[in-house]
């Protein structure tokens, strides 16, 4: 009996630790400002016939992407630079891209308008976290980021900020551009204290 017992409780703490996290309602503004600074993430995003490197980096003010080719082809980098009222611009822009009058870049820069849209004063709402593999994310309406038309919603990692993927509005699934959850590595350092205000 004694055993059994023992077996039972193993049992359901098991069935806990292997249970998905409990979804919990995020104040999206709140959030944005107590994240990193400085964080990167790299994984693999799966093309219809290869398997894309993809590297997205938020360096304060400055975030990147560099990737959109197979991962042992030459890739290119994509950069844009928000000011401290909010205005966006590219710094650097990929060969064949015209960068010129994108103002909300989308997709893994999404993260540029999420802090600009912090940096004008926008109120951003709540958001549900959901999980990812074994991350968390918050998929925000694309609207709120000056998206105009969107198919796509991105997906914020909870701890760094980074767009890892997207969920799609007609689907509601993540299945849009997204980073292999099992191929993903995410480093970020230097949080806002609760007591500093948002930059």
């Amino acid at each position: 009996m004694k055993g059994q017992l023992k077996h039972a409780i193993a049992c359901v703490f098991a069935m806990l630790a292997l249970a998905p996290a409990q979804a919990q309602v995020i104040d999206v503004t709140d959030w944005a400002r107590r994240l990193p600074v400085s964080a990167s993430a790299y994984g693999v995003k799966v093309e219809p016939t290869y398997l894309a490197s993809i590297e997205v980096t938020r360096s304060e003010d400055v975030f990147s992407i560099l990737g959109g080719a197979p991962a042992w082809a030459e890739r290119s980098r994509e950069t844009v630079a928000v000011d401290r009222g909010g205005a966006i611009r590219h710094t650097e822009c990929p060969p064949g891209m015209a960068c010129s009058g994108l103002a909300h870049p989308a997709g893994f820069l999404s993260g540029a308008a999420l802090l600009a849209a912090l940096r004008a004063g926008q109120e951003l709402g709540l958001s549900s976290t959901e999980p990812y593999g074994r991350f968390e994310v918050l998929c925000l309406p694309a609207e709120k980021l000056g998206i105009r038309k969107p198919i796509l919603d991105p997906c914020f990692e909870r701890a760094s900020g980074l767009v890892i993927a997207h969920k799609n509005r007609f689907s509601h699934r993540i299945d849009g551009p997204s980073l292999d959850p099992a191929t993903l590595q995410i480093n970020s350092t230097t949080t806002f204290q609760p007591k500093d205000k948002a930059p």
